[in-house]
């Protein structure tokens, strides 16, 4: 009888276990929702209580780049900072990352309010890893003075949406309820206005520019609306996008915006700006995407002020690449068809499949600016941007960071090989106005050419940029005519006798370089011209081997992976005209020789980035012997009839001496 006793008791003690340990959430130790529900119920329905609801911003991130184990240590301490911080409060983890406090009716509002605020402080400030916490932060929903007379759900859903508001600020905040339907009142203050203000042109277009890192050139700019309130003054986009999208009124002022871009553009197409044809994008939410004249519609407004859709790019935000993906496939096609180029927005954001860059054609990718912020504070966070960075490239998509903010991030992604930047490094959000000014300063025309003429110096023609001469074994003398003079090379040891060029006069993956050489010793495989990058190599080498130059281009990524376009070599002691031309898109190098071409290759991957650039030297052979005039760089692709034409300029001029005309035709 007593053995049976006592099996009895452990029965029941493992009974009340197993009851604890349903009651308990099993990684931070804190009560669970089964518990809460319990517990709600059985209190006094006339008391009342506050209640918090507090949500991890970005946790899933911490997931994704460290694991689940990191994410399981974060849940313990958030529970366990906020049993510390909170004392006597009751504490239960409700789910995944999602945390409910309820604490006594007897503090104030303002002293709950205090501990909401006082909690985000202590977390930001906390021990806990700081590269973690550079990624994180909490968000807080309050309802205040609540009776226990309605349901734990119907708390826990104003609970959430408070919440859900506070993320939609910005996170790392707190909202209370009663705050919230505040501004719930608010919304409807602006949906009422929101047609009189689109009419009254109350929306005005401001743009932010795009930058060359590279070069400091701006690039583009993209057009965001501003609501110019005749009382309030400015108001944040934040304050109406998010309802707009709601009510479905953004289709209208996206079209707004997208037709002031035009009317803005026509205007200084018509003042012959400069910068007139400067690549500017639009953003267009996903509900433009359900109407079939979405893309016709664009087209229309386009040729209403004669703008070239190629002047135009269509954003489209990360999340709607997710969904719809057949319907955006066709959708991004028919823009395509029009001229327009195509870019995901926020890239980053949402932990995108990648197979998405494959199906569908876009032309850019905007890598997110939170994405770069978690990132580049992280070596391993550095590698998944460098490898996106080059996944991009390999798919000849153009990169724009957005959030640049400061000159480590400009190191960061320029090392990464993204040349194209949108932040506050380099300018906000801009007026018309001032964003003409902005353009006037620092817009550079890149179909211009940068000539280095070698008139006594080594100063390009527009002064811009230096070379610097490594030895001395050089002179100047005269050139292709009596006006234009030539920079002359001795051959030397490997790498002791060369020009040195500033990298960022080559600051584009496409390119073209037109020379005229004139070489005077067979130093085999020695370089006229030399780009060093990260992972490779190009070279021109006049006399390479068995009679043959060679436009050679090195991709360290592989093993044995040279690529040499070859032609005959080049005469010694003659005048010969060289242009190189690389085309990234298609993979394809040219090389013309006396204004024909003589070779071409496919299948060339794109190298970045340029770490050094030479002229009459490299750092695997002897140097160059000869002479070199009118070297000339263009950061875009030279046609056939570009480079025909340019070399027919040259040898027509009157003063042309380089060779003679018996040997003009070869």
């Amino acid at each position: 009888m007593g053995k049976r006793y006592i099996i009895n008791n452990r029965n029941l003690i493992d009974a009340k276990q197993a009851l604890r340990l349903a009651d308990t959430d099993a990684l931070t130790g804190l009560y669970n929702r089964r518990w809460l529900n319990s517990y709600y119920n059985k209190l006094d329905r006339n008391i009342k209580l506050h209640f918090m609801y507090i949500d991890v911003d970005f946790f899933k991130r911490v997931n994704d780049l460290y694991g689940h184990s990191m994410g399981d240590a974060v849940i313990k301490y958030v529970g366990m900072l906020i049993r510390s911080y909170l004392g006597d409060s009751l504490v239960t983890r409700i789910g995944g990352d999602e945390f409910v406090v309820l604490i006594n009716g007897d503090y104030s509002e303002q002293e709950v309010e205090d501990m909401a605020a006082g909690l985000l402080k202590t977390f930001s400030e906390s021990d806990f890893r700081k590269d973690i916490l550079s990624l994180i932060s909490l968000s807080i929903g309050i309802v205040l003075n609540q009776t226990v007379n309605i349901s734990l759900d119907d708390v826990l859903y104003k609970c959430d949406a408070a919440m859900y508001q506070a993320k939609s600020d910005g996170k790392n905040r707190y909202v209370v309820y009663t705050v919230m339907e505040k501004s719930m009142e608010i919304s409807k203050n602006i949906e009422s206005e929101m047609e009189g203000a689109l009419a009254n042109r109350e929306f005005q277009i401001y743009l932010q520019p795009k930058v060359n890192m590279i070069t400091s050139n701006l690039i583009g700019a993209e057009a965001l609306s501003r609501w110019i309130h005749p009382v309030d003054g400015l108001r944040a986009p934040f304050k109406y996008i998010p309802l707009f999208e709601k009510n479905g009124f953004i289709i209208k002022l996206d079209m707004y915006v997208f037709e002031e871009v035009c009317r803005l553009k026509k205007q200084w197409h018509d003042d012959n700006c400069l910068y007139a044809s400067l690549p500017i994008s639009v953003n267009m939410s996903r509900l433009h995407l359900y109407k079939k004249d979405f893309c016709d519609t664009l087209a229309e407004i386009a040729g209403k002020y004669d703008i070239n859709p190629k002047e135009l790019e269509i954003e489209i935000t990360e999340n709607v690449f997710l969904r719809d993906n057949t319907e955006l496939i066709n959708v991004v096609n028919k823009l395509h068809e029009y001229g327009f180029s195509v870019s995901i927005d926020d890239f980053g954001s949402g932990y995108s499949a990648l197979n998405m860059l494959k199906d569908i054609p876009v032309n850019i990718i905007k890598i997110d600016k939170e994405f770069l912020k978690m990132s580049a504070d992280d070596v391993r966070g550095k590698k998944v941007i460098k490898n996106i960075i080059a996944m991009c490239k390999d798919l000849k998509l153009d990169v724009v960071t957005e959030g640049v903010e400061t000159e480590d991030q400009i190191r960061l992604l320029t090392s990464c090989g993204c040349e194209i930047a949108q932040g506050f490094y380099y300018s906000k959000p801009l007026p018309e106005l001032e964003f003409e000014n902005y353009s006037a300063a620092n817009y550079k025309d890149d179909q211009n050419c940068i000539k280095f003429s070698f008139n006594d110096s080594f100063v390009s023609d527009d002064g811009e940029y230096e070379g610097n001469f490594i030895g001395n074994n050089y002179r100047f003398e005269p050139g292709i005519s009596d006006s234009i003079k030539a920079l002359h090379f001795e051959s030397g040891s490997v790498f002791s006798n060369y020009l040195n060029l500033p990298t960022k006069l080559l600051h584009s993956d496409s390119y073209s370089v037109s020379m005229w050489l004139k070489p005077e010793k067979n130093t085999t495989w020695a370089s006229a011209l030399f780009g060093e990058y990260e992972n490779g190599f190009f070279s021109f080498c006049p006399l390479a081997w068995e009679g043959h130059c060679s436009y050679r281009v090195r991709d360290a990524r592989q093993a044995e992976a040279f690529y040499d376009t070859n032609a005959v070599n080049i005469w010694e002691n003659l005048w010969t005209h060289v242009v190189i031309t690389y085309n990234s898109i298609i993979e394809k190098t040219s090389l013309y020789i006396n204004g024909i071409l003589v070779a071409t290759m496919l299948d060339i991957p794109s190298l970045y980035p340029l770490n050094l650039l030479t002229v009459g030297g490299d750092v695997y052979q002897v140097g160059y012997h000869g002479s070199i005039c009118e070297l000339t760089f263009y950061n875009h692709v030279l046609s056939f009839s570009d480079i025909a034409s340019l070399h027919e300029k040259y040898v027509t001029a009157e003063d042309f001496t380089g060779f003679d005309a018996s040997s003009r035709k070869k």
